[in-house]
C-alpha cells in the first residue's frame, strides 16, 4: 500500500513599504494565493503522481506507514523544492530591481 506526499510552494516578493497583506492576488507565478501585489514563483510536486511515493514500512499491519517513510517523503520533497526554486533564482533576484 503506497503513500505519497503532495505539496505546493509559493514564494512572493514583498517590496519595501509593502505589508504582508498589501494585496491578495499576486501578479506572477502559476499558483493562486499570495499576500502581496508583487511577483510570485509557484511550484508543485514534480512527480506525475503528485509527489514522492513510499510503499510503507514494517509497521504492525502490512504496508503501514512508519517514521522512516515520513523521513523519506519529506527528504524527497525538500530535494524537489530546492531544485525547482534554484532554477528560478535569477528571476527572483531580478524582482529587487523591478524586473518581472
Amino acid at each position: 500500500m503506497p503513500y505519497r506526499i503532495r505539496y505546493t510552494v509559493n514564494v512572493d516578493f514583498v517590496g519595501a513599504g509593502q505589508g504582508a497583506m498589501d494585496a491578495l492576488n499576486p501578479t506572477g507565478g502559476n499558483l493562486p494565493g499570495g499576500g502581496v501585489a508583487g511577483q510570485t514563483v509557484g511550484i508543485v510536486a514534480t512527480s506525475p503522481l503528485g509527489g514522492g511515493i513510499v510503499q510503507g514500512g514494517s509497521g504492525a499491519a502490512p504496508g503501514q506507514i512508519v517514521s522512516g517513510d515520513i523521513t523519506t517523503l519529506v527528504s524527497a520533497m525538500t530535494t524537489d523544492v530546492t531544485t525547482q526554486l534554484n532554477a528560478q533564482l535569477a528571476k527572483m533576484q531580478g524582482w529587487v530591481t523591478g524586473n518581472p
